[in-house]
């Protein structure tokens, strides 16, 4: 009778520590949070020092082992690396990945100090809330939680924290996948680049998971010749002819080019949409309707323009140092965004024969190598759509193609599906904060957030 009675409260007991009280778990990841915002890891200067051994001492309060790793070359940036063992020594472990660092922040813009992480109307201000602060306290409160009630995972669930992944830093993810992938080596990986939205799909509420993304190619564009007086411009100087040649460029209306991820995307907004805006998404990679229809789709939004072609931006312009003299040389800077199945090489062989002048030179700064995307029939995918719209039944879960970089790009060179997304449900006009003014997030969001990853994590790292 006494084993039957300690049998039952042994089962009540774990039952209630298996569902956690998210009323009280809400106020401890609100808390988090803003003792995270409240760490200034601008980038630059990039030092998370402090913010690393902050996460390392909430880390050691509940015991979870982690270990801490230092970049030589410059000490500022450190890398945070805990784990829940898995049972199972033959699965690869699901990776949970977030990024320390965050962009500056112009205080004297801003209506609250970015760093205060100020809590007005129930939602937190502060550099990070989105980007992504917020997704870290999630995954670290989701491990706490297990922690605190005994699971045991069939298989390994890491933590990653990092540092550098705003600058496309070196001493980042990539840092720690060329000196610690045995320490790594993961199955999936769970990192940022897609998020939930109200309003960014027209008439639809969609949560974006991002498979793949665009891949960034950076070209410097240079003319040399003779130099001068501005007095008596000749044919052919430098800044005429790169000029020229820069009006080629941004003028180029590359072709509209459907892959994979986005036809599944479209196909999905279609079959939920329905009528004839419907069947247009769902055909969207059809040649007829790419040909008649894919432009006025392309141009509802410069966000979908970039989903459907190679994009290039002009971002800097350099030369000259003198009003009445003509510079021997010009130079400018293009950020090129790739569509994943378009390589480098393919890609600068259509721009030379756009300019179509031998006297400019296109210098490759930084040429992209992944191609990979995603696959999104996984189970982790599976349980991941599920759960979002367990939280938010009417949203339509879709594969996405980041249009940004995200340090996914590693990972996804290595062969690892990585799927991108900070589980919550705002506005365009939020996501815009991102990098901008009056960054935010509700407090109702980082709860909703928080189950989603929680669950998610225990349902995909469980025994089958």
């Amino acid at each position: 009778m006494i084993m039957k009675l300690l049998t039952f409260i042994t089962f009540i007991f774990s039952f209630s520590l298996c569902n956690p009280n998210w009323d009280i778990v809400e106020k401890e990841s609100v808390k988090l949070l803003q003792d995270f915002i409240q760490i200034d890891t601008s980038n630059p200067p990039g030092d998370v020092t402090k913010a690393v051994k902050w996460l390392a001492e909430v880390l050691d309060k509940e015991g979870i082992s982690y270990e801490t790793f230092t970049v030589d070359e410059d000490p500022r940036r450190m890398h945070i690396l805990a784990e829940l063992k898995g049972s199972n020594v033959n699965l690869k472990p699901l990776l949970l990945l977030n990024h320390i660092d965050v962009v500056p922040a112009e205080a004297s813009l801003w209506k609250v100090n970015p760093f205060d992480a100020e809590i007005i109307d129930g939602v937190i201000y502060g550099r990070g809330a989105l980007d992504m602060k917020c997704l870290g306290i999630m995954q670290l409160m989701s491990l706490i939680l297990l922690k605190r009630e005994g699971y045991i995972p069939d298989r390994t669930i890491k933590f990653l924290g990092v540092a550098d992944e705003e600058i496309l830093g070196e001493h980042g993810v990539q840092w720690m996948i060329e000196n610690h992938w045995d320490k790594l080596d993961p199955e999936w990986v769970w990192d940022e680049g897609g998020i939930g939205s109200t309003d960014s799909f027209p008439n639809l509420s969609a949560f974006a998971i991002a498979v793949a993304q665009r891949k960034s190619f950076w070209v410097d564009v240079e003319v040399t010749g003779k130099s001068g007086h501005g007095s008596r411009p000749f044919k052919g100087y430098s800044n005429e002819v790169l000029a020229k040649a820069l009006n080629n460029i941004v003028s180029w209306e590359t072709p509209i080019d459907i892959n994979p991820v986005i036809s599944e995307m479209f196909y999905r907004i279609g079959n939920h949409s329905g009528g004839f805006d419907g069947f247009i998404m769902k055909n969207i990679d059809n040649s007829l309707v790419k040909y008649f229809f894919g432009d006025m789709i392309a141009s509802s939004s410069t966000s979908t323009n970039a989903m459907l072609r190679n994009t290039v931006s002009l971002t800097m312009i350099e030369s000259g140092y003198k009003t009445n003299i003509i510079p021997e040389k010009a130079k400018a800077s293009l950020d090129i965004r790739l569509l994943p199945h378009i390589s480098a090489d393919q890609f600068l062989e259509q721009l030379i024969s756009i300019v179509d002048d031998d006297r400019v030179k296109f210098i490759p700064k930084r040429t992209p190598t992944n191609n990979f995307v995603s696959n999104w029939d996984t189970d982790f995918f599976s349980i991941l759509s599920e759960e979002l719209n367990y939280e938010k039944p009417d949203a339509l879960v879709i594969p996405f193609m980041t249009i940004g970089g995200t340090d996914s790009q590693f990972f996804q060179a290595k062969g690892v599906d990585c799927y991108g997304i900070i589980p919550v449900m705002v506005s365009e006009e939020d996501i815009q904060t991102m990098h901008g003014i009056d960054e935010r997030l509700s407090i109702k969001n980082l709860s909703m957030g928080t189950k989603i990853v929680y669950k998610t994590i225990k349902r995909s790292c469980k025994k089958n």
